[in-house]
């Protein structure tokens, strides 16, 4: 299965949340699927990289030019080169079977609505799955109940996305998703 990940390239961010994201990729990489990330070499990202590459598993990258000099740090993945962020989404997303959202800033938040979206408005048949072991995206939640209260969005945005809270959690998601793949 082709997974895209999106989650955070900053090196700050507490260690819990890269221990936390290691055990879930080297899961996935353990399972031979095929990484589809945002081509980043640092943090979790990175993480993404190293886990997937310990276990010879094919890995998809993508970046824009303010990053392309990361890719070298990359030699074995394949790399796409686009011209813009929005285009990168599109790209990545389309390439994957599944979404999987670590933590991350805002352009994880941002490619989390924007995918959410996605499969939302155009009735996509992916999976997403944010896996939130820590309440990193409990601020995120609160914004989609409020939309809710206020009317905004219904509770069917929920049928379109899957919240992972431990990786036990994940994994009994990812193997539903697994085998919806496979019909």
């Amino acid at each position: 299965m082709k997974i895209l990940i999106s989650s955070s390239s900053n090196e700050n961010i507490d260690e819990k949340y890269k221990e936390s994201a290691r055990r879930v990729t080297e899961f996935l990489a353990k399972d031979g699927n095929t990484l589809v990330w945002g081509s980043g070499n640092r943090s979790i990202m990175g993480i993404c990289y190293e886990e997937f590459n310990k276990q010879n598993c094919e890995m998809l990258g993508f970046t824009n030019a303010k990053y392309v000099d990361e890719i070298k740090d990359l030699p074995n993945a394949k790399h796409t080169v686009l011209d813009d962020t929005f285009l990168l989404k599109k790209k990545m997303f389309e390439e994957a079977d599944l979404v999987l959202v670590l933590p991350g800033g805002t352009g994880t938040v941002s490619e989390l609505f924007t995918y959410l979206e996605e499969v939302r408005s155009n009735d996509v048949n992916k999976s997403l799955i944010v896996f939130d072991e820590y309440g990193h995206y409990t601020k995120v939640f609160e914004l989609i109940e409020d939309l809710i209260v206020r009317k905004f969005n219904s509770n069917s945005i929920y049928d379109y996305l899957h919240v992972a809270h431990n990786l036990d959690e994940f994994k009994t998601l990812y193997s539903k998703v697994k085998e919806e793949t496979k019909k």
